[in-house]
């Protein structure tokens, strides 16, 4: 078949056999892969910081740890803590207006108890309740 200018050349191909039987078939194929996708924004969210709220345990006999020093951490870096805060006498702690994404909390008592977290996921406009239990 001969291309003529502007015109895309066709991908048909004929097939003659002994049996004087003649197929058409093409050689290039078409495949469509389609995906539908739908977002939900929820608008009624104004204040997109989340909170860590928790209460400190010591870790066998699970009684309330007061005083405890909490330490924040982003990410698993634990290097610089981004917050640092104490338990109340009732052993209760609030970390508040954090942005959302993933921490690792480290809290002691003494240099006595201590305890590490593992990624702590906070999501937009989310309380996340983090017991802490010192060994």
């Amino acid at each position: 078949m001969e291309q003529k200018e502007g015109l895309s050349k066709e991908s048909i191909q004929y097939n003659h056999q002994d049996l004087d039987q003649e197929q058409r078939m093409d050689v290039n194929p078409l495949q469509l892969n389609t995906q539908n996708i739908h977002i939900h924004v929820r608008n009624n969210i104004n204040n997109y910081c989340g909170k860590i709220t928790g209460t400190t345990y010591q870790g066998k006999s699970k009684d309330i740890v007061p005083n405890a020093t909490i330490f924040l951490f982003f990410g698993s870096e634990c290097k610089q803590p981004v917050y640092k805060t104490s338990s109340d006498n009732n052993g209760n702690f609030v970390i508040e207006e954090l942005p959302p994404g993933y921490y690792t909390i480290f809290a002691e008592y003494k240099s006595i108890l201590s305890y590490r977290s593992h990624y702590i996921k906070v999501l937009p406009g989310q309380t996340v309740h983090q017991s802490i239990l010192l060994k």
